[in-house]
């Protein structure tokens, strides 16, 4: 999809469900294009989120972004997604990705083939949301006469994927209807992430016209910036440690190897004052969305330009997303174009 969609609010489980809810329904209120629901491990899970917030709205649109191939069969994740989608009414996004390296370790479920795996499970979810009776087997799946005992709304939800990698960007250009990008995305990493997803999408000659790109963001909007910067480097503090050193998310970012080790190891240590040395307020500034109103703004038409259909604001403790997103919707989706 080319050019500017609409502008979304996130829920992390950080934050009690009932304001999740309360969330989505100011989002809509206020003229949001949708809200999104992460299930980070270990905090309050998504699927409930979305579920809470399916039953109190009835027009925006409602993302799950995103579920992993590890910790659920393909066929319990087609039953939750097309439950999902007859309780929003068809509006809902799926997004489903590899998930963060570091919590699958956790659990002991991370088998090192992330790409392999999560396209045999979206191939195998899509064939099990038809409501058709399946049998399958693939290196990683299996199903023997699966076919859900309720009929779906839809036969096809929009699956997106969500990785951070040449590769994985490559397969969600290739399979997914869409893409969506993690937090500390820059728009620098939005235009090469077009450049893998397009080359993707060419191995099967598939347009791209329908496709969307949703990009993450953290955001703390305060006319005071030395104030906005130290909440958003609080936040930071729970998944910069967690980076992929050299990564393309940091690469972009121009956060060097050395200090996302340093940042892991100092995590590990639970030394505070070192960690919040080590995210200094130029890497804040790069890789969240901070300052006061027009700061802000500038920053989100430059992830347009780059490229970003749908931006979505990811809620950081300290601040408040319910009146973040009234001012999206009231003051900023105008100003965006």
């Amino acid at each position: 999809m080319k050019g500017f969609k609409e502008l979304g609010v996130a829920m992390t489980g950080v934050f009690p469900v009932n304001e999740a809810v309360e969330l989505a329904k100011v989002a809509e209120a206020s003229g949001l294009g949708s809200a999104w629901f992460a299930e980070d491990y270990f905090f309050r899970g998504g699927i409930p989120y979305m579920a809470a917030a399916a039953m109190a709205t009835e027009k925006i649109r409602l993302g799950l972004g995103v579920v992993n191939p590890y910790s659920r069969h393909p066929a319990l994740i087609a039953m939750e997604f097309a439950t999902l989608d007859e309780m929003s009414n068809m509006r809902t996004v799926f997004g489903l990705g590899s998930g963060v390296p570091f919590w699958m370790d956790q659990m002991g479920i991370y088998d090192k083939k992330p790409l392999s795996r999560t396209r045999a499970c979206i191939e195998l979810v899509r064939k099990v949301m038809t409501g058709e009776n399946v049998n399958h087997a693939d290196n990683f799946f299996s199903a023997k006469d699966i076919k859900l005992v309720f009929k779906p709304v839809r036969k096809s939800a929009p699956i997106y994927l969500a990785f951070e990698g040449p590769k994985g960007l490559e397969l969600s250009g290739e399979i997914g209807d869409g893409v969506i990008l993690s937090i500390f995305c820059t728009p620098s990493y939005v235009k090469s992430a077009w450049e893998c997803i397009a080359k993707g999408a060419k191995k099967v000659a598939k347009s791209l016209d329908d496709y969307e790109m949703v990009a993450y963001m953290p955001m703390v909007i305060h006319d005071d910036l030395d104030k906005a910067i130290s909440i958003a480097r609080e936040f930071s503090k729970l998944y910069l440690p967690h980076s992929q050193e050299g990564g393309p998310l940091m690469s972009h970012a121009r956060v060097k190897p050395e200090d996302t080790i340093a940042m892991r190891k100092a995590a590990e240590k639970n030394d505070d004052a070192l960690l919040t040395e080590l995210i200094t307020d130029d890497m804040v500034k790069e890789l969240c969305l901070v300052g006061d109103k027009e700061a802000c703004i500038k920053r989100l038409q430059q992830m347009i330009d780059a490229g970003a259909n749908t931006i979505v604001a990811f809620p950081v403790p300290g601040t408040e997303p319910v009146e973040n997103a009234k001012i999206l919707g009231r003051e900023f989706t105008n100003q965006l174009h």
